[in-house]
């Protein structure tokens, strides 16, 4: 019996019914079993990560397939090769940053994270307007690893510093 690989998918291309289900049956004819993924219609366009798995045979059909398949479905697909998900010790958060938008609100939280080396393991930002006013708010939504020795009280500061300096609401919770 040869050992599991796991490959990343990626595809994005022009939104339309139908194309989750062709990935995946890509995938499963294949022989390859769907461990993990992330989709979202951002725009006008339909963006997918997934992580699947199987032998070597599996493996080389989903390849053989994804490279000629990519026009005929309309995306731009790319496979790279990984390794399943290696188990560190680190605490989960849930972080939440809420305001008005403008530019560079992502980029300034996320350093804030870096800088203490937090890594980000899900994040989703949208921008909508504001019933009434029509202003447009902000809201990023992410899920933290953070490294287990980190000082939590010293993270908050500097989470509510820079948020405060923006006129940004934040929370950070466990879990």
């Amino acid at each position: 019996m040869t050992a599991r690989k796991y490959m990343v998918l990626s595809a994005v291309g022009a939104d339309r019914p139908g194309l989750v289900q062709k990935i995946s049956a890509l995938i499963q004819q294949g022989g390859g079993n769907l461990e993990d993924s992330r989709m979202a219609i951002l725009g006008g366009e339909f963006a997918l990560i997934l992580l699947f798995s199987g032998d070597d045979t599996a493996i080389a059909a989903v390849q053989k397939e994804v490279e000629g398949s990519g026009d005929p479905l309309g995306l731009t697909m790319t496979l790279r090769p990984t390794q399943s998900a290696v188990s560190k010790e680190f605490l989960p958060y849930q972080l939440r940053v809420d305001g008005v938008d403008r530019p560079g609100i992502v980029s300034g939280v996320t350093a804030v994270l870096a800088a203490r080396e937090i890594n980000v393991a899900a994040l989703e930002s949208r921008v909508v307007c504001a019933p009434h006013s029509g202003t447009p708010m902000f809201s990023l939504k992410a899920e933290l690893q953070l490294p287990s020795q980190i000082a939590l009280g010293t993270l908050r500061r500097a989470l509510q510093d820079y948020c405060d300096d923006e006129n940004l609401d934040v929370s950070l919770e466990a879990g």
